[in-house]
């Protein structure tokens, strides 16, 4: 009897962890994934032409992007979450092109029609940020701001330290750190958090950086650009303490936060275009608000 349950432990245990390194392989998998879609491209977006355009990063990845001509010296990057692609931006676009700015709506790598890359939900992606930021530098834009949802807002965490010169952010809906990010949907499941160690190391292959790196709360403590940090007061995902962590860690200058009360994680322009809207109207006022004075007491300056 003592063998057959020594037996019993022996195969349980080993059936354990035989469904713990599966559950591990597709974990990772699923994340790193690419997530091709097909669509046509617009004629048009707020009844202004839209350009089919290419832009490579620094590691050799294309990315396919819109561009939609607005201003002549504003322009801002819209990055849509994870299993999406740039078309979740559209509303977002016709937004900013209405203020007058100039957009560019990039799929991020590994998703929509950028076929080249892994998923990496921000880390790599970051490169795609920088490398749209010079598209639009070359084009001779000199305020060149970013608005990311989800994953898109991680990207722009990640590349703030690398794009000083940023002139505004907008984080919406950003996960604190990617231990809090697993940790928040495994507890969804009832999952504890200790079933995640071998995916960590799983992921961090792939993504290039060990999981106590990819912290976005570090890297907003690394910036000088105007920030806006929103989310929903009810999202499962992503807590409202880990929220007031990144506006609390950012050390902008000038920064804001807000909440949807009742949100969850979801496009707010869609949900709240109202509030969403008046929201990010009065923070860019405030940044160029802000800019005009500085350069009004650089031209005082310089004259005397």
């Amino acid at each position: 009897m003592r063998k057959f349950f020594k037996w019993v432990l022996y195969l349980s245990g080993g059936a354990f962890l035989i469904l713990w390194a599966l559950t591990t392989i597709f974990g990772v998998y699923f994340t790193v994934r690419q997530r091709p879609s097909d669509f046509d491209d617009p004629a048009d977006l707020a009844g202004r032409p839209v350009e089919a355009v290419t832009i490579t990063t620094t590691d050799g990845i294309d990315l396919s992007a819109w561009y939609v001509k607005g201003s002549t010296d504003r322009a801002v990057v819209l990055l849509a979450g994870i299993d999406s692609n740039r078309n979740t931006c559209r509303g977002r676009g016709e937004f900013y092109l209405d203020q007058g700015f100039s957009v560019l709506l990039p799929d991020l790598r590994g998703s929509g029609k950028s076929r080249e890359g892994l998923v990496t939900v921000g880390w790599q992606e970051r490169k795609d940020l920088v490398a749209c930021y010079y598209f639009l530098k070359y084009r001779g834009y000199t305020h060149i701001g970013a608005d990311g949802i989800s994953l898109g807002a991680a990207t722009i965490c990640y590349a703030m330290p690398e794009l000083p010169e940023l002139s505004f952010a907008i984080i919406e809906s950003s996960y604190d750190t990617i231990a809090n990010a697993v940790r928040n949907r495994l507890a969804m499941f009832h999952t504890p958090h200790f079933i995640a160690y071998p995916y960590y190391v799983g992921f961090s292959l792939f993504a290039g950086a060990p999981p106590w790196r990819m912290r976005p709360v570090d890297y907003v403590a690394r910036t000088s650009s105007p920030t806006l940090v929103l989310a929903g007061d009810s999202e499962v995902e992503i807590p409202v303490h880990e929220t007031q962590s990144i506006y609390e860690r950012c050390t902008a200058p000038i920064k804001r936060l807000h909440f949807f009360k009742g949100a969850g994680h979801w496009n707010f322009l869609s949900k709240y275009p109202e509030e969403y809207k008046q929201v990010v109207l009065d923070f860019l006022d405030a940044v160029f608000e802000a800019e005009n004075a500085t350069l009004a007491s650089q031209a005082v300056s310089d004259a005397a």
